[in-house]
């Protein structure tokens, strides 16, 4: 039996093929061909937080990059031990937190400004998760500090300012360990 397929069907056919084939392989091997974000917006600030890609080796730290930005007219200063500075969560694919990076800076003796940062001005810092797990989520305690198993997790940006009354949370960012 033969078959005689025009060229647009033949044309139609290879497209169709070559997209199932694509998202095939990217549900195997997501592809990352940019950095990725996710934000959150309350005045006067707005909080980025960016990866520099979405799939990651096992082992391989995931550095995320946090942004705030001065989105209102006046100078804002932030005060090292009531303001945290960069505060992110990862989450399983459960939604489960099993790490939380926390870089607030408490002190007893005395409360220290910042720089102020200016309207539409930026403070950028970077923190590292190293793919393990650690006690601030439900987690059983003997899993804290091991490395945790290739799958899908999902990582929020959080800053709270006591000084503003202000606390965002980015909407989540997935990420692939293989």
């Amino acid at each position: 039996m033969n078959r005689v397929f025009s060229v647009e069907k033949s044309s139609f056919e290879m497209i169709l093929a070559a997209t199932v084939a694509f998202m095939f392989l990217n549900a195997l091997l997501p592809l990352n061909f940019s950095s990725v974000g996710a934000e959150a917006t309350e005045h006067p600030f707005k909080l980025i937080i960016t990866l520099d890609r979405t799939t990651y080796k096992v082992g391989e730290l995931v550095n995320v990059t946090w942004i705030l930005i001065n989105v209102g007219e006046e100078n804002v200063t932030l005060y090292n031990s009531v303001d945290i500075l960069l505060d992110f969560v990862v989450y399983d694919a459960n939604f489960i937190r099993v790490y939380r990076y926390r870089s607030q800076r408490g002190g007893i003796l005395g409360i220290y400004p910042f720089a102020p940062i200016p309207p539409g001005d930026k403070m950028t810092l970077t923190g590292s998760w190293k793919q393990t797990y650690d006690s601030s989520g439900k987690v059983r305690p003997e899993l804290w500090r091991k490395e945790v198993p290739p799958g899908t997790y999902h990582i929020a940006g959080i800053f709270h300012s006591s000084t503003y009354n202000v606390t965002l949370t980015t909407s989540v960012l997935r990420i692939a360990i293989i």
